[in-house]
């Protein structure tokens, strides 16, 4: 309880860091905060043009001409919002230090700050895909429920493993260079540009030892009507829970010294 309150009491310089951010990623540009919505239509369009009208790719057992684009743009939904908060919530203790040191709030609310602006980008995504699906007659109410699952457990998984790697940052500067060489393994490791289908058994059994898959497969499952894995989704809200408690655990009994130190 005395976290959210010390939240709430920061609300202000996390609209602030938000605003900033935001604003200063389209200062000085002709066509401004268009900007955002051009680059997830730009994506599906490649994703269908390429894929499915000029490499034909097509998923195992299934004969939609644009279920391959479904599949992989569904997967890039839940990719590109984890992907984007770790890259950028690790280092949010040591480029905020001097913020941080100066104002009497919690020191979560410049990772907050960047999990709010890579979940506007997420929703922004999510909208000209949940478009797509209704030009092509496939929305859902499921879709749009599933969807949101997606997105309440993989904030909270990515939420504690940002602050995790944030606090060991603050100590070793080789943890970042680490975490983005290891997100590139990660990124190949979860099924978005490849079915599973396709992979020999012992690979396919490895899959599962990646939590982003747990999350990422079960949008890919109800837009092309496969069975959907409940156990998954089940196991990954359990991790996430106990994500976030280790890493309040740390969090509370180291935060004052790195900022001592820093």
């Amino acid at each position: 309880m005395e976290l959210i309150k010390r939240i709430f009491a920061g609300r202000w310089l996390l609209h602030a860091m938000v605003s900033r951010e935001i604003k200063s990623r389209y200062s000085g540009s002709i066509l401004g905060i268009f900007w955002l919505f051009f680059a997830p239509v730009l994506m599906i369009l490649t994703y269908s043009l390429v894929f499915a009208d000029l490499m034909k790719s097509r998923l195992p057992g299934v004969n939609s001409h644009y279920a391959y684009t479904i599949y992989l743009t569904s997967g890039m939904l839940v990719w590109q919002y984890f992907s984007e908060v770790i890259s950028r919530g690790k280092l949010f203790l040591v480029e905020n230090a001097g913020l941080l040191r100066k104002n009497n709030i919690s020191k979560i609310i410049p990772l907050l700050s960047v999990v709010v602006i890579a979940l506007v980008n997420s929703l922004v995504l999510a909208g000209f895909y949940f478009i797509f699906l209704i030009i092509l007659n496939l929305f859902t109410i499921e879709i749009l429920a599933i969807y949101v699952l997606q997105i309440l457990v993989i904030t909270l998984f990515s939420f504690s493993i940002a602050g995790l790697l944030a606090l060991a940052h603050a100590y070793v500067r080789d943890v970042g260079q680490f975490v983005d060489a290891f997100m590139q393994l990660l990124f190949w490791a979860t099924p978005i540009v490849y079915a599973p289908q396709i992979l020999p058994k012992w690979a396919a059994d490895y899959i599962y030892l990646n939590p982003v898959y747990w999350v990422s497969q079960l949008g890919q499952q109800v837009v092309l009507d496969w069975p959907i894995a409940w156990n998954w989704l089940f196991n990954s809200i359990l991790l996430s829970i106990i994500s976030f408690f280790i890493f309040y655990f740390f969090y509370s009994r180291n935060i004052q010294k790195i900022m001592d130190d820093l």
